[in-house]
């Protein structure tokens, strides 16, 4: 079965051939490269853009892969012109694929030359491809291959987003891959939740962070303690409120927890920090824990918190890994009574 992975760039400075990642899309590519671990890829074809190329390098440097670089894969061009309504243009170009705009391409015209790319490859002896495009172009693509998929679904987009495009005998079908998000507890998802603390429990290990050992046999109170403790409610002496939120992918099947304390007292600047977080046994090694850290920095910098204190045990490789990827300064270490080194990280907001 040929296997395409379709791929928007990460976060970018600007439009122009030429812009470079920010700081956060450079981030977003070492955490694209994590994606990917596990799984055997044999090209790597990219737009010829900065942009692209810097989404992709992380992976093709793990790889050893070359980037192959096809103009064919620029971005689709609206206008010449600078377009005040440029916004409703382009809805109308979803709308009419023969609308041409001056020194622009029809959605047609646009559509054809990644097709053409994508044939190619098909055609090709390579079983797993990267294809590494822009937001537009990509739509265009994914409408070729479903008419339900629009303006609005472009507007979704995601940067990054990677779709797989599977050809099965004679079809060609895709599917959203990295479709993850934090959401709060809700009594909404309680079998999935059961299945994800019984899986932990099974496993004997420590469950961390720390809230997922509340017992959840009376589901709606877990839920509404996790409320609670949000808000500030009925803490006990010496502890700060913490929100809790759960990683679900596009199924809904929790991955892992994230707990985030809103401020550090002198216990938690030595030995806890502002995040804890942990991924289910049975989806590690699969780039999640980078992807969760990453979110749930989003959501401590929406609580005010500017720079994040996030600590690992010293033989927790995999946490060193993932904080150190999502831009951890190390600190001091902190040795705990018993003799256990946690390493101490800053990350900035």
């Amino acid at each position: 079965m040929k296997k395409i992975y379709l791929i928007r760039h990460c976060e970018a400075e600007g439009q122009p051939p030429e812009a470079a990642l920010t700081e956060r899309g450079f981030k977003q590519a070492i955490q694209l490269a994590d994606l990917f671990t596990g799984i055997s890829i044999n090209r790597i074809i990219s737009s010829p853009f900065v942009r692209t190329i810097q989404s992709i390098e992380p992976l093709a440097k793990r790889l050893n892969l070359e980037i192959e670089t096809n103009d064919l894969l620029t971005e689709r061009v609206l206008s010449s012109e600078n377009l005040s309504d440029w916004l409703e243009k382009l809805r109308s170009t979803f709308e009419d694929f023969d609308l041409k705009f001056e020194g622009g391409e029809s959605s047609n015209e646009a559509v054809k030359r990644i097709i053409s790319v994508v044939e190619e490859v098909l055609n090709s002896e390579a079983e797993n491809t990267i294809i590494v495009t822009h937001g537009n172009l990509l739509s265009l693509l994914l409408n070729h291959y479903n008419n339900h998929f629009g303006f609005e679904d472009w507007k979704a987009l995601r940067n990054p987003d990677v779709f797989l495009l599977k050809k099965e005998k004679h079809s060609l079908t895709y599917e959203r891959l990295n479709q993850l998000s934090l959401i709060k507890p809700t009594v909404d998802l309680k079998e999935e939740y059961l299945s994800f603390y019984d899986e932990w429990l099974e496993s004997k290990e420590d469950m961390v962070p720390w809230v997922i050992k509340k017992d959840p046999s009376n589901f709606e109170a877990m839920v509404q303690f996790l409320q609670d403790n949000e808000q500030g409610c009925n803490l006990p002496e010496g502890w700060v409120p913490d929100s809790t939120f759960w990683l679900i992918n596009q199924d809904k099947r929790i991955l892992g927890v994230v707990n985030i304390r809103h401020r550090l007292t002198e216990i938690l600047l030595n030995s806890g920090g502002h995040i804890g977080y942990g991924i289910r046994p049975s989806e590690r090694r699969k780039g999640y824990a980078t992807k969760l850290l990453s979110l749930a920095l989003e959501k401590s910098k929406e609580l005010g918190i500017r720079k994040a204190l996030v600590l690992c045990n010293e033989d927790n490789t995999g946490s060193f890994k993932t904080i150190i990827n999502n831009g951890g300064i190390p600190d001091s270490d902190y040795i705990e009574e018993d003799g256990n080194v946690i390493k101490r990280f800053w990350i900035e907001n």
